[in-house]
């Protein structure tokens, strides 16, 4: 009976311990961090991110702002108090990442703090820790074991994974194949409510625009931290009004003021405020940024802004301000694709000769066009078609005389396209390795380049004036232009040499961009339109006419 009461008692105190939110748990227990214990003066903005249990929730942050923390140590409180049955699974970008994480984060927390240490069964792997009665701690890299087909990615250490939790750490650097892989590990998760089963986390510091974690967040409530301010009572949100909420004295001090009044401000005195409230049922979204930390003086902040290392606001505007940037010379705008656009209307015949890119997927994308000068191409048309027998079709009505086309994923039919089609086809593979050269293989008409060399190409062609030439403005046109612009370069290091390179990164559907792409090295074997070819064009239709189309 004595034994009973024990086990009563101890069930007790496990469902107590789960229904308590984490912010009380790591206070009542004295939680210790490296630097000592926490204290929640200078995290006042940390309580209700411990504290929200919304199952769908994305942080978007600047670096060293705690956020890490403060996610690890909810997935802890449920795996001890078994909410987390299943486990818990934590995705970092790299395998390296996962043994940088263990050693330097999870394993010093556990030792610092006997109130989380007792519950750790299993600590000998860096990847995996058993953690309370059942659950386990699942830490992994998400880069992709291997392909499966000619796109799909697959990862042997994601697949046999069955979890209650999902963090993704470090968001836009993890390839979204393994998001959408792991996101599947809580499909059947215990935990059920209107949203599905399971819990996914997303944090990062953003990169791009419209990328990753910033477009998740742009999805959300999006809360914000807003100050209130001690003298005139009105609130002040230093992320949105960043850098008037900055102000500097004359001996270059710089303070955090109230945008209303102008006068200082603290952190301390701000609270969570939804822009988007009728979001959140959806998703719960942060953003907090070291404008908000004590530990990161705004003079830095400022001095940064004002004067970036190398003259790029990209580190400064990412890890500093928790925002997303790039400049504006590595990305197309869509509005400097519309200046392109002229009166012409999409032609559905051309004299010729043309030049034709086709991208290839579940549809093909066609551009075609004829090359004016040597630097000036005009696009006739834009369009997506649904067989390859469709492209037989457009080059016999638009007079193709040079043709390039993507090899993969369609190989086999691709191969036969060209040996079926009269006009001159080439098939086309993006390599990383070689720069500097086209290699044109006449032989087996197959082309090699480098996909940054040749995005950079299509990116100078739009902005140089009067380069490239657009139909007049339509739907088709529209879809056309949302592609072109969905590439951003971005500098990257390889991770087998170490070596800073800069590659395009895709942030949505670029299918036209590749298009585009093959259509600029198919004009380089195309015949010019020039005046004689202008003159002989006019003088064929003429001899052509009589009474009845005169």
């Amino acid at each position: 009976m004595g034994d009973t009461n024990v086990a009563i008692d101890k069930q007790a105190v496990v469902e107590y311990m789960k229904a308590l939110d984490c912010f009380t748990w790591i206070t009542q227990n004295g939680l210790e961090l490296g630097a000592g214990a926490w204290r929640l003066s200078g995290h006042e903005y940390q309580v209700d991110m411990l504290q929200e249990r919304h199952p769908r929730q994305c942080f978007i942050k600047g670096a060293q702002m705690g956020i890490t923390e403060c996610l690890v140590l909810k997935s802890l409180h449920g795996l001890v108090y078994d909410r987390y049955r299943q486990g818990v699974l934590y995705l970092f970008p790299t395998r390296d990442d996962v043994g940088d994480f263990s050693q330097t984060r999870f394993d010093p927390l556990i030792a610092s703090n006997n109130f989380i240490g007792e519950h750790v069964l299993g600590t000998d792997r860096k990847n995996v820790k058993k953690i309370g009665s059942r659950g386990h701690l699942y830490l992994r890299g998400a880069r992709a074991t291997k392909s499966i087909g000619s796109t799909k990615k697959s990862s042997s250490s994601l697949k046999s994974i069955p979890c209650d939790r999902v963090v993704f750490d470090e968001m836009d650097e993890i390839e979204k194949s393994m998001v959408i892989l792991a996101e599947e590990r809580v499909s059947h998760s215990d935990i059920k409510d209107d949203y599905g089963t399971g819990e996914l986390d997303y944090l990062g510091t953003p990169t791009i625009p419209d990328y990753g974690i910033d477009k998740l967040y742009q999805t959300s409530d999006q809360r914000v931290w807003m100050i209130k301010c001690q003298g005139c009572g009105k609130e002040t949100c230093l992320e949105l009004e960043f850098p008037n909420c900055l102000q500097r004295d004359l001996n270059g001090k710089v303070t955090r003021v109230c945008i209303h009044c102008g006068k200082e401000i603290y952190p301390a005195d701000g609270r969570w405020i939804a822009q988007y409230p009728d979001r959140s049922k959806e998703l719960v979204g942060w953003w907090i940024s070291q404008l908000n930390s004590i530990y990161m003086p705004p003079t830095r902040i400022l001095n940064l802004y004002e004067d970036p290392p190398n003259g790029d606001l990209s580190e400064v505007m990412n890890s500093k301000l928790g925002k997303a940037y790039i400049p504006a010379e590595n990305r197309l705008d869509p509005s400097e694709v519309y200046a392109c656009c002229r009166q012409d209307v999409m032609a559905s015949k051309h004299e010729g000769p043309t030049c034709m890119g086709v991208d290839v997927g579940k549809v093909l994308h066609v551009v075609i066009a004829e090359r004016k000068t040597r630097e000036t191409l005009r696009v006739v048309k834009v369009c997506r078609v649904g067989s390859f027998n469709d492209l037989h079709d457009l080059i016999r009505d638009f007079n193709v005389k040079s043709c390039v086309i993507d090899l993969r994923p369609e190989i086999r039919k691709v191969r036969e396209f060209q040996r079926t089609e009269r006009a001159r086809v080439y098939s086309c593979e993006y390599v990383e390795a070689k720069t500097g050269m086209i290699q044109w293989d006449d032989r087996d008409f197959n082309i090699k380049c480098n996909r940054t060399e040749i995005c950079d190409a299509t990116h100078e062609l739009v902005m140089g004036y009067a380069k490239l030439l657009l139909p007049r403005m339509n739907t088709e046109l529209d879809e056309f232009v949302k592609e072109v612009c969905s590439m951003a370069k971005i500098l990257e290091e390889r991770p087998d040499t170490g070596q800073s390179v800069f590659r395009y990164r895709k942030l949505g559907a670029d299918h036209y961009r590749h298009a585009l792409n093959y259509c600029l090295l198919a004009a380089d074997r195309c015949g010019l339109v020039g005046d004689r070819g202008i003159i002989g064009n006019f003088f064929s239709k003429r001899r052509n006419r009589n009474f009845m189309t005169a």
